[in-house]
């Protein structure tokens, strides 16, 4: 369901990129019907990753490169009168101690406010993005792409995603394991090939299980060693029909020959190569040939679209949403809520019953957030009760630690961490008691969650006997006061009594507010 009104006029966003080697910006301007413009791309090599992986935190230079960098992107904002930054952040974030801490001090120096995304939501943005370009294929396409600190894979056939993993290998990760500066030996490439091989074992039998015919590579480790094969090809006089859309095994295995035949410096001179990949090329190098041995691929097809095409589509989904289709973010809630065996009935109608409270309360100015809390209302009420699959004893708390603990594709973390303390306050309301729980929580997420909690435990409360009972609920004023006007089609005495409890934190949350029963008959 989309929370916001229907689009019209223009509007320009930014997409951005951080991941554990390089910094990539995209500024689109929107218009209606879903037409696109790419007003300029840059892409900032800042090494984050390095020396990360090593020592499990991101490492002071790399850190202050990143900002400085992004300041410079914050200005390129300001310029083209962005009216929307997504920003999203990678491996060498998500996996480092001290992440989320630089992520707050991105925000600070720079007002980005970044999202660190699972390696499972990588690989799906990164599917999405690379997939809508390809023309038609009959069979299933397989996806690679190798980043600094992981690889994301992923099977689809057409635009239905079948498998999504996300290994712990990238070009920068194996070049921290296994240096390059220096040649490499054979006996020395061969193990990181037994490196990749061994960490990669059960993924790469999921992806063959769903029988792939064609590879597709995306990102900058890919694209420069195709952008070598067709220079090499072409100093030497050969003919291999390779282009940089498309690279074959062999070609690739002349491309590792001439890169571990040389030290770092040398390989400078090789034709095609980028300089600013030289130490980790190698490593790249040897996860795309791994995982071609592996599945037996002879080519891969390389794309030059990514995860910011990906983050693009995601945000016209939500811009322009397809009446009848659900959306990614649909798809995770109704998957987790049904394998948990929610009521969907009574789930449904709490949802209904809180969005009427939602809007109600936002049109007479109680409530004043973003309309897009609209949508994670919705959501939080769908999940609210999948907690009683453990147990119904303090089945709020189960479903926080549910919701929280499930990856939920097509969300952001903090979405999810609402979501779930939404779900933990459901009963009677946001307390402090139960704050412990919702360690996730960012504090100016906390002030929405007191309110939509309170909109979903008074929306609970009206379906208390499950018999859907309660036809509509809204705030109103009357002669000046505040008052909660509930239609009902039969007498509710279950659900009188259980409101009660929320009066407390109705008057703390809009003062003193006077309930009113109707019938709808």
């Amino acid at each position: 369901m989309s929370s916001e009104a229907p689009f019209s006029g223009v509007r320009t966003v930014a997409i951005m990129d951080l991941g554990s080697n390089s910094l990539r910006m995209m500024i689109v301007r929107i218009g209606e019907n879903r037409v696109t413009s790419v007003l300029n791309q840059v892409k900032q090599m800042v090494r984050l990753g390095e020396g990360a992986f090593e020592e499990h935190r991101l490492q002071p230079e790399p850190m202050r490169r990143t900002i400085a960098a992004l300041r410079g992107f914050a200005g390129m904002c300001r310029s083209y009168g962005v009216d929307e930054v997504v920003a999203l952040a990678t491996a060498a974030v998500r996996d480092a101690e001290n992440g989320q801490e630089f992520m707050d001090e991105i925000r600070r120096e720079t007002g980005i406010d970044f999202t660190v995304i699972s390696g499972r939501e990588e690989a799906r943005l990164i599917c999405r993005g690379v997939s809508v370009a390809l023309e038609p294929f009959a069979g299933k396409r397989m996806f690679i792409d190798i980043g600094g600190g992981s690889t994301e894979l992923s099977v689809a056939s057409g635009g239905n995603i079948l498998e999504l993993e996300s290994l712990k290998l990238g070009a920068v990760r194996l070049a921290g394991l296994f240096p390059c500066a220096g040649t490499v030996s054979p006996q020395r490439y061969a193990e990181m090939q037994k490196y990749v091989r061994d960490h990669a074992v059960l993924p790469l039998q999921r992806m063959e299980a769903q029988g792939p015919g064609e590879l597709v590579g995306s990102s900058g480790t890919i694209q420069s060693l195709a952008e070598m094969a067709v220079a090499m090809e072409r100093e030497s006089g050969r003919r291999t029909g390779d282009t940089t859309e498309l690279l074959s095994y062999s070609s690739l295995r002349r491309v590792v020959r001439a890169l571990c035949e040389r030290n770092e410096e040398d390989r400078m001179s090789l034709p095609g190569m980028n300089p600013r990949r030289t130490g980790i090329l190698i490593p790249g190098a040897a996860i795309l040939q791994t995982i071609m041995e592996e599945l037996d691929f002879d080519s891969v097809r390389v794309s030059g679209r990514g995860l910011r095409d990906g983050a693009l589509a995601d945000y016209l989904d939500r811009l322009f949403p397809e009446k009848g289709r659900l959306s990614v973010r649909d798809e995770s809630v109704l998957r987790l809520a049904r394998l948990c065996r929610f009521e969907e009935v009574h789930s449904r109608h709490v949802a209904k019953l809180a969005l009427m409270l939602f809007d109600s309360a936002r049109e007479l100015g109680l409530y004043r957030g973003p309309a897009r809390m609209r949508e994670l209302l919705h959501y939080a009420a769908m999940l609210h009760d999948i907690g009683i699959f453990i147990s119904f004893t303090k089945h709020n708390v189960h479903s926080h630690y549910l919701i929280q603990n499930s990856e939920m594709l097509g969300f952001t973390q903090k979405e999810v961490s609402l979501m779930a303390a939404l779900a933990l306050y459901h009963r009677y309301g946001y307390s402090k008691k139960d704050k412990g729980c919702v360690v996730t929580l960012a504090e100016d997420w906390l002030v929405h969650a007191r309110c939509l909690s309170l909109f979903l435990s008074l929306a609970e409360g009206m379906d208390k006997s499950h018999r859907q009972a309660v036809v509509s609920a809204k705030f109103v004023r009357k002669d000046q006061n505040l008052a909660l006007l509930v239609r009902a089609s039969v007498p509710c005495p279950v659900e009188q009594e259980r409101l009660k409890r929320c009066y407390k934190s109705l008057e703390k949350c809009f003062g003193r507010t006077d309930v009113v029963w109707e019938s709808a008959s």
